[in-house]
């Protein structure tokens, strides 16, 4: 692959949303997940001592976080016309969704946290946020659904010996690296399989 260095860069962007991540759901009361929102008491545990600089300080790593991966996935998907310029134009929609809603999802998250850090963790607090994060969900669906499409035309052609690639290489791709993380609910999972991907495709390039 020309250029192959920027999949470094992608990987480099993971690696720092990882870090983003964990600012914004690592906590001084333990790990965040969604279904602590439900719960006030729950939610002042993890955020009675949380400073709110580190919910803003994800937002903006965040957002260069993903600058950086935006150029490893466009990469890859002007790669891919070298082989099938239909899966590679379903990679570029993919990557479009996840750099579109993924970074609107990444922010407007972030702000919840921040509502209820700015609201002393109070049942009004809990409400606002809940409620904002769950009327902006659509951009969480988005990019979910950008992964997916992203993840499937990339597996594919791989699998299916369209590419140079061996048929094995497949699982650097981001779904199954994601998949495999699941049932140990590691905070910054899907950055952490971006990471694992592009690192493993940047040696293969290499070979």
């Amino acid at each position: 692959m020309e250029h192959s260095w920027i999949l470094m860069i992608a990987m480099l962007g993971h690696v720092l949303c990882v870090y983003a991540d964990r600012l914004l759901l690592c906590t001084p009361g333990g790990q965040f997940s969604f279904s602590d929102m439900k719960d006030n008491k729950r939610m002042a545990k993890h955020f009675a001592t949380k400073p709110e600089s580190e919910t803003l300080r994800s937002i903006v790593l965040g957002t260069l976080a993903m600058f950086l991966q935006f150029f490893g996935y466009l990469a890859l998907g002007i790669w891919m016309r070298l082989y099938s310029a239909l899966w590679a134009n379903i990679m570029i929609v993919g990557a479009a969704m996840i750099y579109t809603f993924g970074l609107a999802h990444h922010i407007l998250g972030c702000a919840a946290e921040w509502i209820y850090i700015k609201s002393d963790h109070t049942e009004e607090g809990r409400k606002l946020a809940s409620d904002f994060f769950g009327k902006t969900s659509v951009t969480m669906i988005g990019c979910y659904a950008g992964i997916v499409l992203f993840s499937v035309a990339h597996f594919i052609p791989v699998v299916a010996g369209l590419t140079p690639l061996p048929a094995w290489a497949c699982v650097f791709n981001l779904l199954p690296l994601f998949l495999v993380q699941v049932p140990f609910n590691i905070p910054g999972a899907g950055n952490i399989a971006g990471a694992a991907m592009y690192l493993g495709l940047f040696i293969l390039f290499l070979i």
